[in-house]
């Protein structure tokens, strides 16, 4: 299985996080200082690829000129496939949202210039209101790049369907072995079977029955496994589309 979104830098023991059956892992950088740590593991690992970028908890660092060119200049690196994770994060609310939006739109263009798939991240404040969601599906459809994933999907409606909309991929976590997240769940049945992707986010989100330890890479399967259970689908048939998807996306050779 291909695990499309982690943080090896993150993950401890590497021999444990890295399961042999695992057939590719993409690893990804939040911000300058994991940019060197995370491209030297895609350098050590012939499995291993990395998405580089700055995390919306870490969007001050777009507006510094040296940052953004080590990031431009990573994207030549031949095992970088991706730009991101970017996007929108009033969860912890520790950068302003004019910021956020700022290093979205920065890396969604830089992602459109290059032909690379933009990771987006998106998380909404505690409770009902949904101003995060809003925000990025707006920005999205402003953008317009037709290369994307929504990574560790929330299962908003109106996100889910600009990114469909633009041939954007939507990939579950450990969280959708969560009883209680009716809204990743109602839209894992919902999303077309050739826009699917599955990932871990290790070392967080560990899922079902795995939770409450550290995640690592491994853990894919059995998100894998809830997806195919909750779709009704063979579990091995859904394996071999989540990994020809991620290939597609990625462009893994």
């Amino acid at each position: 299985m291909i695990d499309t979104h982690c943080h090896l830098d993150r993950c401890g023991d590497l021999a444990l996080a890295l399961d042999h059956d695992l057939a590719a892992v993409i690893t990804v950088a939040t911000d300058h200082a994991r940019l060197a740590p995370v491209l030297q593991l895609a350098d050590e690992d012939e499995r291993t690829f990395a998405v580089v970028g700055i995390h919306p908890n870490e969007a001050a660092e777009a507006s510094d000129p040296q940052i953004v060119a080590a990031i431009e200049a990573a994207l030549d690196h031949p095992r970088v496939v991706g730009v991101g994770e970017t996007g929108v994060d009033l969860y912890w609310d520790r950068v302003p949202l004019a910021q956020q939006l700022a290093s979205f739109r920065w890396q969604g263009e830089l992602a459109r210039r290059r032909d690379l798939p933009l990771v987006l991240h998106v998380r909404d404040p505690q409770g009902d209101d949904d101003p995060a969601s809003r925000e990025a599906a707006a920005t999205l459809a402003e953008l317009g790049h037709r290369r994307g994933v929504l990574h560790c999907t929330n299962g908003h409606p109106g996100l889910l369907e600009v990114a469909l909309g633009l041939g954007w991929y939507v990939s579950f976590a450990g969280n959708l072995t969560y009883p209680k997240a009716t809204a990743v769940r109602d839209a894992a049945v919902s999303v077309p079977e050739d826009r699917l992707l599955v990932e871990t986010d290790a070392p967080y989100l560990a899922p079902v029955p795995r939770r409450g330890r550290p995640n690592v890479p491994a853990n894919v399967r059995f998100t894998a496994a809830e997806l195919a259970r909750l779709r009704g689908s063979d579990a091995g048939d859904l394996e071999g589309r989540l990994d020809a998807n991620a290939r597609a996306l990625f462009r893994l050779p």
